[in-house]
């Protein structure tokens, strides 16, 4: 293979900022569950005995004025083998840490919680290696030098210190981002203001709400309409795109344990993911892709504070090992690729 240039680093590792990750999350508290009222007295009602064991009505019940800080780390490292690679494996790594902060401001009569939030800093590390070559690249917000200006960040350096606001389900789903104005000014003001209207808003497109959602997503754990009995499961399942191929994701939770811890009461959920190819050969008029062999699957662990309405921590995980067919008229070639995920959540004293 050739030695990488640092500008094929660059177009490989073109990164956007909120990646979707399959496990879901949801969000800390800065106090840690530590402080504040007892659980006989905050959310209590949610946590109910009766003679089948203890269950529990998974809400996500905050108070106005909370204040969140946040450390979000998410690491993908990702190897591919194939003629395109002159059959040695390339290895990409993007180690991204997210430090922001959310405030709920309001929570309606049908407990819908807003949040401001506010991106304090974000640092990325990434690298692209081979067995006789690597380049490595590392972006910190919260300093200016010669990557800071590269347009690759431009959506990171926009949205530092800027607020703005989430809605949120009780059951944990985003439900609208809104507020991004300032950010999208810092954008265009960084591209010299010569944008025409029809640029700025496919601008907007692929740096608009709905890829914020995604990473913010992750924080909020999405729980069911049902109350929750200890070693009780329940799944949700969804649609979604791996590499070009459709597949089903089917997530299962199970609340594990239910217990009181300095005044407040903490609930373990363990989660596994199970993906499922909806097709495995995609064919258009010149080109076809063929799985021939996959391997995926995925854990986390959720430590959720129900008196605060707050995870305290979290971590997950996924892999996928596929061996893919491409063929072309007569000709065909093989590739294989591993991808592994990592989510940390973690409060911030």
């Amino acid at each position: 293979m050739p030695n990488i240039s640092s500008k094929s680093f660059i177009s490989a590792f073109f990164i956007v900022m909120f990646s979707i990750l399959i496990l879901q999350g949801c969000d800390e508290k800065k106090d840690n569950g530590n402080t504040g009222k007892g659980s006989d007295t905050v959310n209590s009602d949610l946590v109910i005995k009766d003679d089948k064991g203890v269950k529990v009505n998974l809400l996500l019940k905050p108070k106005v004025g909370d204040v969140l800080s946040y450390r979000m780390n998410a690491k993908t490292t990702s190897k591919e083998k194939s003629p395109m690679t002159q059959d040695k494996e390339l290895t990409s790594i993007q180690d991204i840490n997210y430090y922001y902060k959310e405030e709920v401001t309001e929570i309606t009569s049908a407990g819908i919680v807003s949040y401001k939030i506010t991106f304090d800093s974000i640092t990325i590390i990434s690298n692209l290696a081979s067995a006789d070559s690597s380049v490595s690249l590392a972006y910190n917000s919260n300093i200016k030098d010669s990557i800071y200006s590269k347009p690759d960040f431009l959506q990171y350096n926009a949205i530092m210190g800027e607020s703005f606001y989430a809605r949120v389900s009780q059951n944990g789903e985003i439900s609208d981002v809104y507020g991004l104005e300032g950010v999208y000014e810092k954008m265009f003001k960084a591209l010299g203001d010569t944008l025409t209207k029809e640029q700025k808003e496919t601008l907007k497109d692929s740096f608009g709400k709905d890829a914020i959602k995604a990473v913010l997503q992750q924080q909020f754990q999405m729980f069911p309409e049902n109350p929750v009995y200890v070693d009780s499961a329940w799944t949700r399942s969804y649609e979604t795109q791996m590499l070009i191929f459709p597949v089903k994701n089917s997530l299962s939770y199970k609340l594990k344990e239910v217990k009181e811890e300095n005044k407040q009461t903490l609930l373990t959920i363990d989660a596994d993911l199970a993906v499922d190819f909806i097709e495995k050969e995609i064919k258009d008029k010149e080109m076809s892709y063929k799985v021939e062999d996959s391997k995926t699957g995925g854990k986390g662990v959720i430590i959720y504070n129900i008196t605060k309405g707050c995870v305290i921590k979290k971590e997950t995980s996924t892999n996928l090992d596929l061996t893919m067919k491409i063929s072309a008229g007569s000709q065909s070639v093989k590739t294989t690729q591993n991808v592994t995920t990592e989510l940390f959540v973690n409060l911030l004293q």
